[in-house]
């Protein structure tokens, strides 16, 4: 039984066992083997815990590797993904002015996996439309 309960605490992480400057390793969308995400920051609100979060290596757009600076994500996103705590490689991009960001526009916390996160980025990306060149008149 001790063995059972030891090897479901391995499988997950437990809450403690997350901490600002953390990188990890997640259950990745098959393009985006490789990428990682870093806890940017940790905070209490009313509704439970944030983690802000950054990710290296993903695929928004076809063909082309990106950086999601900012994403908010509640303990129940990182439980469902993370899977490996590994070395930070030092290539996470800044993730204070998109938290500020967050702030001021009172922004929501995603509680779907992180491969969730990354496809509903990678729709929102591929349904805008480009800006078309401004002409002075």
């Amino acid at each position: 039984m001790l063995l059972l309960f030891g090897a479901l605490i391995a499988i997950g992480a437990a809450p403690s066992s997350y901490a600002e400057g953390q990188v990890w390793q997640y259950k990745t969308r098959p393009q985006d083997v490789g990428s990682l995400l870093k806890i940017q920051k940790i905070e209490a609100s009313r509704t439970g815990t944030i983690y802000h979060i950054s990710l290296i290596g993903i695929h928004i757009r076809p063909g082309e590797v990106s950086v999601l600076q900012h994403a908010p994500v509640s303990q129940q996103t990182l439980d469902a993904s993370v899977t490996q705590r590994v070395p930070d490689p030092g290539t996470f991009p800044d993730a204070s002015g998109g938290i500020a960001e967050w702030r001021q526009a009172h922004g929501g916390v995603f509680t779907i996996s992180i491969s969730q996160i990354a496809d509903v980025i990678t729709q929102t990306v591929a349904t805008q439309q480009p800006e078309s060149p401004q002409h002075p008149t």
